[in-house]
């Protein structure tokens, strides 16, 4: 009676924590596929200048600024799983209506308006965010991603909205949480084995294969943060290791062959969407992190920084004389020549010609060695500002680099008053 006791007890415990890994799974999973869908959008939305887009107008179309973001969202619509990927206007009662929609089916036009969500909303705001629930217009119905574009005042100029299919997105969860579902079912059914044969060989291994089981969770708390859905999972068979027909080897096999490949996995995404394509810098993704960690700093009271922001001068006489190729290369060189003056900091490209530098530390003096690569004896030349962290005047780091972005900007101004007669490089 004892041993059907302790059995009815241990079968019990296994269906409760197989009802919960399914249950944290299905959690995990929706919050997972959610960042990729904000890994898509916000990528899409760094790229783009929030200056010029706001202000973009229907009349615009066929402009070379229209053309540049219809063909970058292009991109993304051609390149990505998704369904749609348009930029949104906030017209600041409520609505939303379009702006540019690369599709080349059934674009929305200029003007029409949008299906209003509360993730939309949060968008209008400075908030990337998902639907929580599906919506439904003419086009289908769909989860969204909403990323806002700032503009150089760190204004909201627009909202990336990507879409993706509803039955898509319900298809990835409950194809995990079918598959959680089968390993938990294999996990019990070797649980039950072990309490009838009482089988000290098979103890061992259960436990180790829940030990296993124990770090895929981890990985998967990692993976929700960090990573995407999609990528295929390894069978777990290692080529060079003698094959077994016990399935409790193989599925641990299984289990170690996908902690190898979140990891890779988690490291491929991280240095894509934090790395500025063109200049191989941090991006704005990147900066605004830095930026989050600065202020929890500031309110720890241990931040200790200084900031200089940095602007190409006569980038867009370079580009209309010489082409955009041209500018490209001179963005290029100005990134290296500002990663080699701050190679004990971090330098990140926020926008098309501008550049910020985030030092921490106490070393000001390392400002002023930037003075020959963007001066007067530099092949480029850069306006420049930068300001010290006062914890005396400073409650958060906007202030800082207000100081910072004001000082940049009278040297511009400066500049242009001595080089009027001279071409701007």
């Amino acid at each position: 009676m004892v041993i059907i006791l302790f059995s009815v007890f241990l079968l019990i415990v296994n269906v409760s924590l197989g009802y919960g890994l399914i249950m944290q799974s299905s959690k995990a999973i929706r919050s997972l596929i959610e960042d990729r869908m904000l890994d898509v959008s916000n990528t899409a939305a760094a790229l783009l200048d929030g200056d010029i887009l706001e202000t973009l107008e229907a009349e615009d179309k066929g402009t070379p600024e229209y053309q540049a973001v219809y063909k970058m969202l292009s991109c993304f619509e051609e390149n990505i799983e998704l369904e749609y990927i348009y930029c949104v206007r906030d017209m600041g009662d409520g609505s939303f209506v379009f702006m540019i929609d690369p599709d080349a089916e059934a674009p929305g036009e200029f003007g029409d308006h949008i299906p209003y969500t509360d993730a939309l909303y949060q968008a209008s705001l400075g908030i990337p965010s998902v639907d929580k629930e599906p919506y439904v217009d003419e086009w289908g119905r769909f989860y969204s991603a909403y990323s806002p574009v700032f503009d150089t005042q760190r204004k909201v100029a627009g909202i990336i909205a990507v879409d993706f299919s509803a039955d898509w997105y319900e298809r990835q969860i409950s194809s995990q949480v079918t598959t959680t579902l089968v390993i938990s079912i294999v996990s019990l059914l070797f649980a039950a084995a072990i309490i009838f044969m009482m089988a000290a060989r098979f103890r061992k291994r259960f436990a180790a294969l829940f030990n296993e089981m124990n770090v895929v969770s981890d990985e998967i708390e990692i993976l929700v943060r960090e990573t995407s859905p999609g990528t295929a999972i390894a069978s777990g068979k290692d080529e060079g290791a003698p094959q077994s027909n016990d399935e409790m080897t193989v599925l641990g096999q299984k289990i170690h062959a996908l902690q190898s490949q979140l990891t890779r996995q988690i490291s491929y995404v991280r240095s894509m969407a934090y790395v500025d394509a063109l200049t191989g810098l941090g991006n704005r993704a990147a900066y605004d992190k830095h930026v989050k960690q600065l202020d929890e700093a500031i309110k720890g009271g241990k931040a200790n920084f200084a900031v200089a922001v940095f602007d190409i001068n006569g980038l867009k006489e370079i580009n209309d004389g010489y082409g955009h190729s041209k500018g490209d290369m001179i963005i290029t060189e100005a990134a290296c020549n500002l990663s080699r003056a701050f190679e004990n900091g971090k330098v990140y490209r926020i926008g098309g010609d501008e550049f910020i530098a985030i030092v921490e530390g106490s070393d000001a003096d390392l400002f002023s060695k930037t003075a020959d690569l963007t001066g007067e004896q530099s092949r480029i030349s850069m306006s420049k500002g930068y300001a010290v962290y006062d914890p005396d005047q400073d409650t958060e780091y906007i202030t800082v680099f207000n100081r910072a972005d004001s000082a940049m900007y009278a040297d511009k101004r400066a500049y242009y008053l001595t080089h009027e007669d001279r071409r701007r490089y």
